[in-house]
């Protein structure tokens, strides 16, 4: 089981979608060039608050036991505050790619997703977070499509469900966190993160 780091311990976090690009611009004419390699992922620099004692030792033991980058745990974006459109969102159709996800089961008739919403798919070690680029609003049937970044990693199921309400993105550790302990049994750990793919 994959474990989930506790979310009432986050004091301040950095989140990016970093796409695998990269532009040369000739010196000469000013002309530039882009390759797009295809790769995108999320990338998290995370802050803990100050903790004392028995909490700290448990949290730098969260981070051991992970063994720096061996390790992947679950990540619940406590910056990721949202207003779903009501329902019980699912996968409409297999075989979907690209930016575009064709969902049903909500609300007819009322946005489903705004634009900056986010979603995750799968569980454990599938799990995936993407975030909506535009509005969407369901159609009489309860059916919309939903923009993406980044592309669908994966063709998802058929019937597959959508967290909404609080989705989840699956992190491997850059490095090694240190625990940094002061006075009075102090604890302070801050960290990146990258997207397990």
């Amino acid at each position: 089981m994959i474990p989930e780091l506790p979310l009432s311990l986050v004091q301040s976090l950095e989140r990016r979608l970093v796409t695998a690009t990269s532009l040369a611009t000739s010196p000469f004419t000013g002309s530039a060039q882009l390759q797009d390699w295809g790769g995108e992922w999320w990338e998290y620099q995370i802050e803990m608050a100050q903790v004392q004692g028995r909490d700290g030792r448990r949290l730098a033991a969260f981070f051991a036991q992970l063994g720096g980058a061996r390790g992947r745990f679950l990540f619940r974006d406590p910056a990721i505050v949202q207003s779903p459109g009501a329902g019980d969102p699912v996968v409409v159709g297999a075989g979907q790619s690209g930016n575009l996800l064709a969902t049903r089961g909500w609300v007819p008739d009322v946005p489903a997703l705004l634009a900056g919403d986010f979603l995750s798919l799968g569980a454990d070690s599938a799990t995936r977070l993407y975030q909506v680029i535009a509005d969407s609003v369901a159609d009489a049937t309860g059916r919309a499509s939903l923009n993406l970044v980044p592309r669908l990693r994966a063709s998802p199921a058929d019937g597959a469900s959508l967290e909404v309400a609080a989705p989840v993105v699956l992190l491997r550790l850059a490095a090694p966190v240190p625990a940094r302990i002061g006075r009075a049994d102090s604890y302070r750990f801050s960290f990146t993160a990258r997207e397990t793919l």
